[in-house]
């Protein structure tokens, strides 16, 4: 149970911190990233997270 938290918790931080990157780009920039790459990249973030977590300790 513990372990499925933190990969939601690393899910929900990955899609927070791509929002935030997004937001912090000029307009012009924002409107020409297609939505479809800033889900990639969540996603993204999201898999290297819950692999971190998924990992067993050495």
């Amino acid at each position: 149970m513990d372990r499925l938290l933190r990969m939601a918790g690393c899910c929900a931080l990955a899609f927070l911190l791509v929002l935030g990157v997004v937001a912090l780009l000029p307009r012009a920039v924002q409107d020409a990233v297609p939505d479809s790459v800033i889900g990639g990249a969540v996603l993204v973030l999201a898999a290297v997270g819950a692999r971190r977590v998924a990992k067993p300790p050495r």
